[in-house]
């Protein structure tokens, strides 16, 4: 119990640290915030056109992929604001910085994820939270306080889904050292999955985006349980905890194991 304690409050020191450093380029911070507000703008543009061209997307309305959308911004932003160096793993063995992380008396895992905060994706939580609501007043749903429980255990789960597959990819850099070829893959996915419901792809993808790269759950097995789609069981999309609890386990013991087989090879 100290030592979580002790974890905590050395994370929360790393994360003021990084703050304050980000926020000496006061331009640069809101340059980027604007960025990212509009290429969201842009994505929220093409679906309602294809909506408005193509009336629905299988049986989705304009107002269900939005909400779609919206679960996968505040899912994925959890990762991209507080965990997004787990993704520079490969960048920091490749130049040798990964052994100050080993060096040092703190947990390099700690460390890693308190080294920087990806500001921008503040942008993503907020886009969400506007969107969910927007696109169940057109849908005509209502959220009673069971549904809202759920929304938050599928955002809590969607958000440690994410972290955990984008660890597991930078991991494999302890035995490969570039990992960049998995981690193109892995976006390619996603990035289907975060507009379009996987129902749209066939049977085939969503067996890829439920059981080998689960980026189902972030979206798409809560946006029919939580919109009563009848694209999926509903215990399937009940699932999502049980995949997070899972992935974290395993990222646990690959990042345990790759600790173990790291060689520096930095220069």
């Amino acid at each position: 119990m100290k030592n979580a304690k002790l974890n905590l409050e050395m994370y929360v020191s790393l994360l003021k640290m990084t703050f304050r450093g980000i926020l000496q380029y006061r331009a640069d911070f809101w340059m980027s915030l604007v960025s990212i507000v509009l290429l969201n703008g842009a994505n929220i543009v093409q679906l309602s056109v294809i909506s408005w061209r193509f009336h629905n997307l299988g049986s989705w309305q304009v107002g269900e992929l939005l909400v779609l959308y919206g679960l996968f911004m505040i899912s994925w932003s959890i990762f991209s604001v507080f965990f997004f160096k787990l993704s520079k793993i490969e960048e920091e063995i490749l130049s040798g910085s990964f052994d100050v992380y080993l060096l040092r008396p703190v947990s390099p895992f700690l460390q890693l994820v308190g080294g920087d905060i990806n500001y921008t994706g503040l942008c993503d939580t907020l886009l969400g939270a506007v969107l969910i609501p927007i696109g169940l007043v057109m849908n005509g749903t209502h959220w009673g306080p069971w549904q809202i429980l759920w929304f938050v255990i599928f955002v809590l789960s969607g958000g440690a889904i994410t972290v955990c597959c984008r660890f597991l990819i930078s991991c494999v850099a302890f035995w490969t050292v570039k990992a960049h070829a998995l981690s193109s893959v892995f976006t390619q996915i996603y990035l289907l999955t975060q507009k379009y419901p996987a129902s749209i792809f066939g049977k085939a993808f969503q067996v890829l985006v439920t059981g080998l790269v689960p980026v189902a759950y972030l979206n798409f097995y809560p946006a029919c349980y939580l919109l009563d789609k009848p694209d999926a069981p509903a215990f399937l999309c009940m699932l999502s905890p049980v995949v997070a609890l899972t992935l974290a386990f395993i990222s646990a013991l690959v990042w345990r194991r790759g600790l173990g087989r790291y060689n520096s090879c930095g220069g």
